[in-house]
């Protein structure tokens, strides 16, 4: 059963329409990271990006966070257009990001310290977040007590204690090993339902993104666009087993030739790329 916020809840519905990303190449040339690259999340989804390596997966979700100025396009949450960073997305990287100087209670705690919520709340709330977690022994251990697993989960829920409208995910079990990895999917998919909040995903593990997501968005190669939609289907709720299911394969398969075609692609055209600079 869902656990109700001690803070307001916010619907968590993106929209990103006609996204085209550019980097200066120098001498007044520019790059086209992302092109025209349209999608929406409802409010409560979980949605995963794929594609080839440097398709622009974690570009689009950093314009998505605020940190870069797309050369056109539009994002909005909630109806509100993109300025920059704000509160109303919790991002986490593969990197923790995390304070060793603070407690895991500290460090859980401190997107709302920066709000002005006041003390008693904001613990309250850090601890909620622990119990849902299992954390909640821990509270006053510091980062080198802890394992990667648990500081990836110090780092998420730290981004969820501001209660964020949506979660923005680069890549956060990268670092990780087979076997905390699956723990932490299963473990960010609780937390999913639970707080019922929207999640942006970008991974490359195809598996993962099947595993966790209510629908997979597959890039293309650069210049990034969106070369296909796939609504996941399966069951919910998930457990080891789902990924050895006949659906669950058949999603695998589908998904990794979309992303083999547009490599192999890639590969064709930087080869040709070469044949002709060396001619």
């Amino acid at each position: 059963m869902p656990v109700a916020s001690t803070l307001p809840a916010k619907a968590g519905h993106l929209d990103v329409q006609n996204l085209r990303i550019e980097f200066n190449a120098g001498r007044g040339a520019t790059t086209v990271a992302v092109d025209d690259v349209s999608i929406s999340i409802a409010p409560g989804e979980f949605v995963s990006i794929v594609g080839p390596s440097g398709c622009g997966k974690s570009t689009l979700l950093n314009a998505i966070a605020g940190f870069i100025k797309p050369a056109h396009g539009r994002i909005t949450i909630d109806s509100k257009p993109i300025q920059g960073p704000a509160s109303d997305r919790g991002v986490v990287f593969q990197q923790y990001s995390l304070f060793p100087w603070k407690t895991v209670l500290g460090n859980v705690e401190f997107g709302l310290k920066l709000q002005g919520v006041p003390r008693r709340t904001r613990i309250e709330e850090a601890r909620r977040l622990l119990r849902l977690s299992g954390l909640s022994q821990f509270e006053r251990h510091y980062l080198y007590q802890l394992s990667g697993g648990m500081k990836q989960r110090v780092g998420i829920l730290r981004a969820l204690a501001a209660n964020p409208s949506i979660l923005l995910m680069d890549e956060p079990f990268g670092a990780l090993d087979t076997q905390t990895r699956s723990i932490m999917q299963q473990l960010l998919t609780d937390l999913w339902e639970s707080l019922g909040i929207s999640v942006l995903f970008i991974t490359h593990d195809i598996d993962e993104a099947i595993f966790l997501s209510d629908r997979v968005y597959v890039m293309s190669a650069r210049p990034g666009r969106i070369k296909e939609i796939v609504p996941v289907t399966l069951p919910r709720p998930r457990t080891g087993d789902t990924v050895t299911a006949p659906d669950f394969l058949a999603f695998r398969a589908r998904v990794h030739s979309l992303i083999r075609d547009e490599s192999i692609r890639t590969f064709e055209s930087e080869t040709n790329h070469a044949y002709r600079a060396a001619a």
